[in-house]
């Protein structure tokens, strides 16, 4: 009897571990259904999704068919869903991207004539920068983020950042080291800066944030992480890695605190860090941990920056002070990695010296321009990631370095000494809804151990874009990959508009921001005969929104450079003192600039209204809406709010914006220019007053399309290309 019962026990027990592990597998699936039904409802009842091992502790997906269906099998679910977005991309010509969908599936669904299958070298996909969430993601509501997880899953992002609420933690945290709310409100930045406070680069700048905020933040985290765990990733959240008040030294004046001085050319104080090895940060660490996890749930990875972007280490013992910053994450929870960033000199190697290689993650920033991995060798063993920024201040010129992002992880994966710790691949861009063919490439390099045919593959990527086969749209795009989205050298960043610079006579060394340019590294001529074939098809294609979104970007830019010649040309007429062809210039430049107003005013995703709106529409109380529009007035104009050289990093060629502070703006200017060539009075302009003024107003804007955008995208291409020729 007794043995019976022992067998009906283990029998019940084994029942219950597959009926678990069924029950895992179905809810894994009904994941990846949910997507389906939100991104693509058409594919539902033609694909089927299972679930295999691993190859060789490799992540996996294989597509196939099987009976009239297709079927995609992975490892896991994002290996399902990088194997569904490959097969929607190579065999239905689908394109889900930031800029527009072309989702129209053909009429028969395409089955594979073998079996495609897919391993990766790479542990992680990593995804985001700290100032992506200010610079574009500030006021983004739930639904805006779930379709964005949504995206990520398709393109098999593993480790991205979650660092919304992360003002929560902090809040909650400095209320138990006797800050008050109002002292607590003085440090923590407003709304469109707190990824900046995260780095430790300024407080307060933009607040106080409102009570409302929090708790906002707090449930939209939530939200996030809740999501972004039902697909398996790893989120990213911000850890506690010393940085501090510049104020905690009044309320411990004991404790080792090392001020940061100021930042952003020596205008913005910088918060201070705590001394990891001060028995101080061990109480406030163990708050944070306790805190973040009651809130947000249990973290694996953490982020945050010692001495980021010109910090000091004063006195301190920088190895011994990582050591015990790690130490600290450990404690709260043994598997925890500390995920750094490298940038400039940091990570240093005394830094390094104090770390658990096992336990870090270095992403190096920009690799696509800059090559620390190698340098450093890949950073003395420790694991790291091949990510490309791409984007700087959410600037929307167009820009990539598409043989870059290509060939350069590979070249990694092949390196004798790097790719012995490379861990993965990433996109860490500054701003996001840019350039969405960047981020199609970049994404699908998890995926590759080759380089590929970049001809072939700006081919495929422009039937699938639009959804159709042309001669002339496919040139276009080969002219793109070979111009704007070239590789050069000190070709790091977008070449800004000039239209966006604070005006004055630098001619070809005027910079719309202290840190970029406005060079033109490719033959615009060239880029205006892509411009000319992709507007060959409108006739065809114009009903497509990402053909529309393609044609008003690329007549920008187009608007953008003649914009440069112009510019060039009156500062030239000016300088010899040539009245007539400095008025014929600068009257050409002002056209130029209010024609791309208008152009960019038929499309929402290019309006500063769709953006002001959706500050706006963040709180129900209008004072707190004039916060929230302020935040965003002032990151994209002044920066900050006192003259810095941080005006314009942000800018944004935006209808709205154009007309009324960018136009008015450069007339000033150019009046100023005029009356000066004609012998009369000049008064000197206050550039930073007229941008304060359009900061501080609240005029609305018109928040529906403004015409077609294709008619519109051609009429004015012809209006300059055509008399051109």
């Amino acid at each position: 009897m007794r043995t019976t019962q022992i067998l009906v026990f283990i029998n019940i027990i084994i029942f219950s571990f597959l009926l678990s592990g069924c029950q895992k597998v179905n809810d894994h699936i009904q994941v990846i259904e949910r997507l389906v039904e939100r991104e693509i409802p058409e594919l539902k009842e033609q694909v089927a999704f299972q679930f295999i091992p691993g190859e060789n502790n490799k992540d996996i997906f294989k597509i196939s068919s099987d009976d009239g269906k297709v079927v995609i099998e992975g490892n896991n679910i994002l290996s399902i869903t990088s194997g569904l977005n490959w097969y929607l991309k190579y065999y239905c010509n689908v394109s889900f991207s930031w800029g527009a969908d072309q989702a129209e599936l053909p009429a028969v669904l395409p089955l594979p004539d073998s079996t495609i299958v897919k391993t990766t070298p790479f542990l992680h996909n990593f995804y985001l920068n700290y100032c992506a969430f200010n610079y574009t993601m500030t006021f983004w509501d739930w639904e805006r983020w779930e379709r964005e997880i949504d995206l990520m899953a398709l393109n098999g992002v593993t480790t991205p950042m979650a660092i919304v609420g992360t003002e929560v933690v902090w809040r909650n945290t400095l209320r138990e080291f006797g800050y008050s709310d109002d002292e607590i409100k003085r440090f923590i930045s407003g709304p469109s800066y707190l990824s900046f406070l995260l780095m430790g680069n300024l407080q307060g700048l933009g607040g106080p944030l409102p009570d409302e905020w929090f708790d906002k933040q707090a449930e939209l985290q939530r939200k996030i992480l809740k999501r972004m765990r039902e697909y398996g990733m790893k989120p990213v959240m911000h850890g506690f890695y010393g940085m501090v008040p510049a104020t905690l030294k009044d309320k411990y004046p004991e404790a080792k605190i090392i001020e940061q001085g100021k930042w952003g050319g020596g205008t913005l104080i910088r918060p201070s860090v705590l001394a990891p090895s001060d028995p101080l940060f061990g109480k406030m660490a163990e708050v944070w941990y306790q805190e973040q996890k009651r809130l947000f749930g249990k973290a694996d990875y953490f982020g945050g920056d010692l001495f980021h972007e010109g910090g000091k280490s004063g006195d301190l013992n920088v190895t011994l002070e990582a050591s015990k910053v790690q130490e600290m994450m450990l404690k709260h929870n043994p598997e925890a990695v500390w995920v750094i960033q490298a940038w400039g000199n940091n990570p240093l190697d005394e830094l390094l010296a104090g770390l658990k290689k096992e336990h870090t993650l270095i992403v190096d920033l920009c690799a696509e321009y800059w090559t620390r991995w190698k340098d450093r060798g890949g950073f003395n063993g420790f694991p790291w990631i091949w990510s490309n920024i791409s984007n700087w201040g959410g600037n929307i010129g167009l820009h990539g370095r598409l043989d870059a992002i290509a060939s350069g992880p590979i070249n990694a994966l092949n390196d004798s000494i790097a790719s012995k710790s490379m861990a993965g691949v990433g996109s860490t861009p500054e701003g996001i809804e840019t350039n969405p063919v960047v981020f199609d490439l970049a994404n699908e390099m998890r995926w590759r151990t080759q380089t590929p045919d970049m001809e072939k593959w700006i081919e495929d990527y422009a039937v699938r874009r639009y959804g159709e086969e042309s001669l002339a749209v496919k040139q276009a795009w080969q002219i793109f990959y070979n111009t704007a989205y070239g590789t050069y050298e000190t070709h790091r960043r977008a070449s800004e508009s000039v239209f966006c610079a604070r005006p004055n006579l630098a001619g070809l060394d005027i910079k719309t921001s202290a840190f970029g340019q406005t060079n033109i590294f490719y033959d615009p001529d060239e880029f205006a005969k892509g411009v000319e074939l992709l507007l060959s098809e409108a006739g065809k294609l114009k009903s497509k929104d990402t053909y529309q979104y393609d044609a008003v970007d690329m007549v920008r830019q187009y608007l953008a450079n003649e914009g440069r010649i112009a510019y060039y040309q009156f500062v030239k007429a000016y300088n010899e003192n040539d009245l007539p062809e400095f008025r014929q210039w600068s009257n050409k430049f002002l056209d130029l600039l209010l024609d791309q107003d208008a152009l960019l005013s038929t499309y929402p995703h290019f309006t500063v209204d769709k953006w002001i709106q959706e500050a706006r529409g963040y709180s129900d109380d209008e004072e707190m809406k004039d916060i929230y529009e302020y935040n965003l007035r002032l990151q994209i104009t002044t920066w900050n709010d006192i003259p810095s050289q941080l005006h314009d990093y942000a800018s944004k060629e935006w209808s709205g914006i154009l007309k009324d502070l960018y136009y008015p703006r450069w007339v000033a200017f150019i009046s100023s220019l005029e009356a000066e060539l004609v012998g009369g009075t000049v008064e000197k302009n206050d550039f930073f007053e007229m941008e304060k003024d359009w900061v501080e107003s609240h005029n609305v804007y018109a928040s529906d399309k403004m015409g077609s955008p294709v008619e519109k995208a051609s009429e004015l291409f012809e209006k300059y290309y055509g008399n051109r020729k």
